[in-house]
């Protein structure tokens, strides 16, 4: 009996063992990824104090890609306090859409979203504005002041964009409001010249603008931190949610200090 629990114990520790080394393998992995990414960064100055950096009280840190249903909206609101929604503004009906382009408009609107979840005051959405333009920046402005204020909720959305001026009168308006960085192409496909004509993009941009983060692939958190540094970061890790070094690299960027946001990727009922 003895020599069958010591065989027995011997086992658990080799499994225990395995588990640990591929626990560490994802997070150096993770570790490799980043580090890899901050040293092909260019030699370039700082740019501290560029955003109007404001604690956004959210409780919780990892919220829920891409709630674009209602079906979708309600069932995950029991995990996740914080859901990221997509909508383009429809400047002749006047409404927010919900969906993510090139899908066609899902006669979704945010209102209806909102009004399906309960307890919604409870909950926190990070608003990706797919078609915002200085052009339409003030009809949605009042738009999502109206659709926010009815459900006091203004304290609780994050309004996202690439156009960080269109955002000026979100700010004001007492949204929390994100520069969405690297929209077209992902850092680590850049040559040190493309990253040298963006650094320079993104600083004449912010130098006009007046958002309180940027929000990028969790990949850009290099750039942020090297470039940006005190900017919050909301950032997104759409991997597999059950892959060792995805947890490795939300362990990771949940404890960064100024990451406030963190979307992940999980599928349902009603994901579109």
């Amino acid at each position: 009996m003895a020599s069958r629990s010591r065989q027995a114990l011997g086992a658990l520790a080799l499994v225990v063992l395995a588990i640990a080394g591929w626990q560490a393998a994802g997070v150096l992995a993770a570790w490799r990824e980043l580090r890899a990414i901050a040293g092909r960064l260019p030699e370039l100055p700082p740019l501290p104090g560029l955003t109007r950096g404001r604690d956004p009280g959210f409780p919780v840190k990892v919220w829920l890609h891409r709630v674009d249903s209602i079906e979708r909206a309600v069932r995950m609101a029991r995990a996740y306090a914080g859901m990221e929604v997509d909508v383009v503004f429809d400047s002749a009906a006047g409404y927010f859409d919900v969906g993510h382009p090139p899908l066609p408009p899902s006669g979704i609107s945010l209102d209806s979203l909102l009004d399906a979840i309960p307890a919604v005051g409870q909950h926190y959405f990070w608003i990706d504005f797919k078609n915002l333009t200085e052009g339409n920046a003030a009809a949605a402005c009042d738009n999502l002041q109206g659709v926010a204020r009815r459900r006091g909720l203004v304290g609780h959305l994050i309004v996202e964009s690439p156009n960080p001026r269109a955002l000026a009168c979100f700010t004001r308006a007492g949204f929390y409001t994100s520069y969405y960085l690297f929209p077209d192409q992902g850092i680590e496909a850049m040559a040190d010249t493309s990253l040298r004509r963006y650094y320079d993009e993104v600083r004449t941009n912010l130098a006009a603008s007046q958002v309180n983060a940027v929000s990028s692939s969790y990949e850009s958190l290099p750039f942020i931190e090297a470039y940006l540094p005190g900017t919050d970061a909301l950032l997104w890790c759409l991997d597999h949610d059950r892959d060792l070094r995805y947890r490795a690299v939300l362990a990771y960027l949940t404890r960064r200090p100024h990451v406030r946001v963190v979307l992940v990727r999980r599928l349902s009922r009603g994901y579109r």
